[in-house]
């Protein structure tokens, strides 16, 4: 655990008692990087609570108050969504709050381990990540209701696992690659690259049987999986830095090795259309000779 960790958590442990004071908090945890041990100098410190029921934003913000915090703000239209992200500031250090109803992560929990949702919100899976958190959390109360959640995510589904690939097997083909470098359409490229590999990451996740955590940390989770190309994070790397043919080059390579892993971990997938999809050349025309 990184010493940034180790302050954050310490943190944590002073920052809770005023909001689990409140009786209809059942459950506090620390999540994210702190949680993982691996915060440095650019990291906040990320909390949730968990209620019988949904406190109000005034609430909240009195809470805030005693504690005598700085700058909070929290998310707009929580009530609507059932639950509220509160942040504000505290020794100089930014915390995220995310407050949920026990019901509410009842609900995720089913439909994760029990639906296979790979329901998405912008980039992020939403319950996945709520599941991830949980099974990674540095408890501070309520132990027996999170470690009730956590024997259900364990283990990950193999139909969670077959969802996730599937959904994120939509290459289209990649000669579009060699097109956009050939016309130096960099900006495009490099949005095609990122959507690229942002699948790739999440066949990954699905592979090695890890519950989405989120689109930041790759290198953490490049070497926390098993199930991966050779060298996977060193060829991402050269995959953004590399001049734009090398680099197209190296993320051909990695997609189609990551389709073998799949063919390998998972044959029950069939990847046949898929690869016809990639290897698929668009048309190129020549301009009549006696034009």
């Amino acid at each position: 655990m990184t010493e940034h960790s180790a302050w954050r958590i310490s943190l944590a442990h002073k920052i809770a008692p005023a909001f689990t004071a409140n009786p209809a908090v059942e459950a506090c945890f620390v999540f994210g990087s702190a949680a993982l041990g691996i915060s440095d100098q650019y990291s906040d410190l990320e909390l949730a609570f968990v209620w019988s029921q949904l406190p109000s934003a005034e609430e909240l913000r009195t809470t805030a108050q005693n504690v005598g915090v700085e700058g909070w703000e929290i998310e707009p239209y929580g009530e609507a969504k059932q639950r509220w992200l509160e942040q504000f500031y505290m020794h100089g250090m930014k915390v995220e709050a995310g407050h949920w109803t026990r019901e509410m992560i009842d609900n995720i929990v089913i439909d994760v381990v029990e639906r296979y949702d790979v329901s998405q919100y912008g980039l992020v899976f939403e319950k996945q990540a709520i599941a991830f958190h949980l099974q990674r959390a540095v408890v501070l109360q309520g132990e027996n209701i999170i470690r009730q959640w956590q024997t259900q995510l364990s283990p990950y589904p193999e139909e969670l696992a077959v969802a996730m690939v599937q959904k994120h097997l939509n290459f289209r083909p990649f000669d579009g690659q060699h097109i956009l470098t050939d016309r130096l359409e960099i900006p495009m490229l490099y949005e095609n690259k990122c959507a690229i590999v942002r699948r790739l990451l999440n066949i990954l996740f699905g592979l090695n049987r890890i519950y989405y955590p989120g689109f930041k940390w790759t290198r953490y989770w490049a070497e926390e999986m098993s199930i991966k190309p050779s060298s996977f994070f060193n060829r991402l790397e050269h995959v953004f830095q590399a001049d734009a043919v090398s680099g197209i080059h190296e993320l051909r390579q990695l997609v189609e090795e990551v389709f073998d892993l799949v063919e390998r971990t998972l044959p029950q997938v069939d990847l046949k259309q898929q690869r016809e999809t990639f290897d698929r050349l668009y048309p190129r025309w020549t301009l009549p000779v006696d034009r």
